[in-house]
């Protein structure tokens, strides 16, 4: 899987849009591979499919602790308030 770059930065509103993007393009992936034929593909072909799907699975779960952090963080106040 490509690196969606959603660690990449320490801001909340850009990663928060980059996990919509994910989700959103998780759920289009998800509706593509139950059309597929597992049995016709190849089967390094369809590892990786089962290995992109555990990837973007653990990216989302994770994401949404990131964004947790992130807004937390930015929560807290900083020297000198």
């Amino acid at each position: 899987m490509k690196d969606c770059g959603l660690f990449a930065e320490r801001d909340p509103e850009r990663a928060q849009r980059i996990l919509q993007a994910l989700e959103r393009y998780a759920e289009r992936r998800e509706c593509f591979i139950s059309a597929l034929d597992f049995d016709a593909l190849d089967r390094s072909t369809a590892e990786r499919i089962l290995h992109d799907d555990t990837a973007i699975d653990e990216t989302l779960a994770f994401g949404d602790l990131y964004l947790q952090h992130l807004y937390a963080f930015e929560d807290q106040p900083t020297e000198g308030d």
